[in-house]
C-alpha cells in the first residue's frame, strides 16, 4: 500500500509541473502555465548552467510591436516618392522612344 502511494503521489508530481520550455532558433524561453508569464534565457557566455532566466515584461513586448510599425511607415512613404519618380522617368523615356519612331 505504501509503494502504491508512493507512486501516485510521483505521478500527480509529474503531471502537475506548470512551467513548459521552448525555444526558436536564437532564444530559449519558460513559460508559467498557472500565471502567463514568460522567462527568456540570458547567455553568460560560459556554461549553460551560467545562463540566467528573466521575465519578460507587458512594456518589453509593447515597445518591440510598436517600434517596427514606425519604420515600416516611413518606408511605405519613402517607397511610394520614390515609385512615382520611377514611373516618371519611364514616362519620359517612353515618350522620346515614341518620338524617334516617328
Amino acid at each position: 500500500m505504501k509503494n502504491l502511494l508512493i507512486i501516485f503521489f510521483t505521478i500527480t508530481l509529474l503531471s502537475a509541473q506548470p512551467w513548459v520550455m521552448f525555444n526558436d532558433l536564437d532564444d530559449t524561453y519558460l513559460y508559467d502555465q498557472a500565471s502567463g508569464q514568460v522567462y527568456i534565457r540570458i547567455k553568460k557566455g560560459g556554461k549553460n548552467y551560467e545562463d540566467t532566466f528573466v521575465k519578460m515584461g507587458i512594456i518589453d513586448n509593447y515597445n518591440s510591436i510598436k517600434s517596427p510599425q514606425q519604420p515600416t511607415q516611413n518606408t511605405t512613404k519613402e517607397q511610394e516618392e520614390l515609385l512615382k519618380k520611377v514611373q516618371e522617368a519611364q514616362r519620359s523615356i517612353q515618350e522620346s522612344i515614341f518620338q524617334d519612331e516617328k
